[in-house]
């Protein structure tokens, strides 16, 4: 028998963007609510008999009651039989959003700490999973593979951490997962996740970030449609249409003064081509001329029709070092001072020096930082 599901989780529903404007911000939530639905419709659509929520589907362990019932609705709507993990974010609660007369039929949670399994002998599938109770979770105790039922596809669906045994948040090992035996892994709480990997003979996958809230979550969010037939596993991503933010690195090498540089900015945003309501961080790099003042909030203007548009200027002033040496000024103090900084063997601690020399050199020369 073959059998399609989605694999989705980490959707942060009723996340308070605090970086965007709260306008925007109230816009964005709606915006994935809708690209939820659009995908769940496309799952069904292209055969998916199964729902899967590897956790943190709320933001909080309280979200608003409004987007609650408009979730479980839509679950209704949709009319799959649907298993939900709790995650660190939105943990079981006595009382709480999955302990609720809003729960439709079709909607299956797991209350508990311990493993347990959730049967549908129609699909041919067994769905095993715990449910984190607070916003920390110990090691779950995973089965061995003897104990499984030999009749089903067998699916562990489980917010957690794979290969860090330290973490809190419910680790797993590569070992216990191949000695488990499950099909399929499915997997939330890492955003930005490393391809499905197989560990015996389990597949196991993140399903990875919905809709990004932040700068550190770039560009387009996705999740998993899985189909199983027999001992092949195919996992292919969805990607959400929800609203995205990026980071456009820009070349500003050679830049003599702040036209050049506006210029510049705004050729690679018109090459870019990045719809509205993008969030947007342009990221300025090269060396400029010693005077050239890049000016971040005149530049801001370029990207008023974005929902968020920033300038992070990692320019540096084009020096000539030989002279800076020698410079009996606080401006070559401070330069022969961080020298040795820039040429650490610890990379991280270079690129901190390389900035620090940026914004000291542009503060001495006036400019804005």
């Amino acid at each position: 028998m073959t059998l399609r599901f989605l694999h989705i989780g980490d959707l942060h529903l009723g996340s308070t963007l605090t970086g965007l404007p709260s306008a925007e911000a109230r816009i964005w939530r709606a915006e994935q609510f809708e690209a939820l639905r659009k995908m769940l419709l496309d799952a069904k659509h292209a055969g998916a008999a199964l729902l899967l929520f590897a956790g943190d589907i709320f933001d909080t362990a309280t979200p608003d009651a409004t987007l609650a019932r408009s979730f479980y609705a839509l679950l209704e709507e949709i009319a799959l039989p649907t298993v939900i993990a709790p995650g660190n974010h939105d943990p079981f609660r006595t009382g709480g959003v999955y302990d609720s007369a809003l729960c439709p039929e079709n909607v299956f949670v797991f209350r508990e700490e311990t493993l347990a399994a959730f049967p549908f002998p129609a699909l041919g599938v067994t769905v095993f999973g715990y449910a984190f109770r607070s916003d920390v979770h110990a090691a779950p105790n995973l089965p061995a593979k003897e104990s499984l039922p030999h009749d089903t596809c067998n699916i562990l669906l489980a917010h957690g951490v794979l290969g860090a045994p330290t973490s809190p948040y419910a680790p797993m090992t590569g070992t216990a997962l191949a000695r488990s035996g499950f099909d399929y892994a499915a997997l939330g709480h890492v955003h930005l996740p490393e391809p499905p990997r197989r560990y015996g003979n389990t597949v196991a996958a993140y399903c990875g970030f919905f809709a990004g809230r932040g700068f550190d979550e770039t560009g387009v969010g996705h999740a998993n449609l899985v189909t199983v037939d027999g001992a092949r596993i195919e996992v292919q991503p969805l990607e959400s249409t929800a609203y995205q933010f990026h980071v456009l690195p820009i070349d500003c090498s050679g830049a003599e003064d702040s036209e050049d540089v506006r210029r510049r900015v705004a050729d690679a945003l018109e090459q870019a081509a990045f719809p509205p309501r993008t969030a947007l961080r342009a990221e300025l790099h090269g060396e400029v001329g010693a005077d050239c003042a890049t000016l971040p909030h005149a530049l801001a203007r370029l990207g008023k029709d974005f929902s968020l548009f920033e300038i992070k200027d990692k320019t540096l002033p084009l020096l000539d070092t030989s002279k800076l040496l020698a410079e009996p000024s606080l401006r070559g103090a401070f330069y022969r001072a961080m020298l040795p900084r820039l040429h650490d063997a610890d990379e991280k601690k270079r690129a901190i020096a390389a900035e620090a020399l940026r914004l000291g050199l542009a503060a001495l020369a006036g400019r804005e930082v």
